[in-house]
């Protein structure tokens, strides 16, 4: 394989667990969160600094108790690959689902970059750490019927 598909290859693995990142916390899938993390790893959040796979597999549950769903989208991750470590910014958008005290359904969105540090495993590209960077912060008004907590949980 020539360099530029190994590369090619490597920033798939490593959006790919971003992605399932994303998506374990809308999914409040504390083991998939988790397990896109070495086992040591850490995450730089404004819950805390959280390090290791045990105290990581609680964020996506802590992340619930505060709002009734998430959706989180995973735009641009472009790496610099050294080996079997990198660095990359992943853009990204953060949507969460609340009511207000009359009851109104708000989105709290959040324009976050992460600055990531991925190491290659036996497992694939894992994080090693992720440190949240907030840029922007916006709350409105939504229309919207389905704001209970998710209880359907998507097919594996």
């Amino acid at each position: 394989m020539t360099a530029l598909g190994e590369e090619l290859l490597a920033t798939l693995a490593m959006r790919r667990t971003a992605e399932n990142y994303a998506f374990a916390v809308d999914q409040v899938d504390g083991e998939r969160f988790a397990a896109q993390f070495i086992e040591d790893g850490v995450l730089v959040a404004p819950l805390g600094n959280i390090v290791g796979r045990k105290a990581l597999s609680e964020v996506p549950r802590r992340v619930a108790e505060r709002y009734a769903r998430t959706w989180h989208a995973v735009f641009n991750l472009v790496p610099v690959i050294k080996g079997d470590t990198a660095r990359a910014e992943t853009y990204g958008i953060a949507r969460h689902f609340m009511r207000d005290s009359s009851g109104r359904p708000l989105c709290y969105e959040m324009t976050i970059r992460y600055a990531d540090q991925f190491v290659r495993t036996d497992g694939g590209w894992l994080l090693a750490e992720r440190k949240l960077q907030l840029d922007a912060t916006h709350t409105f008004s939504v229309e919207s019927r389905h704001l209970a907590p998710r209880e359907d949980k998507a097919d594996e």
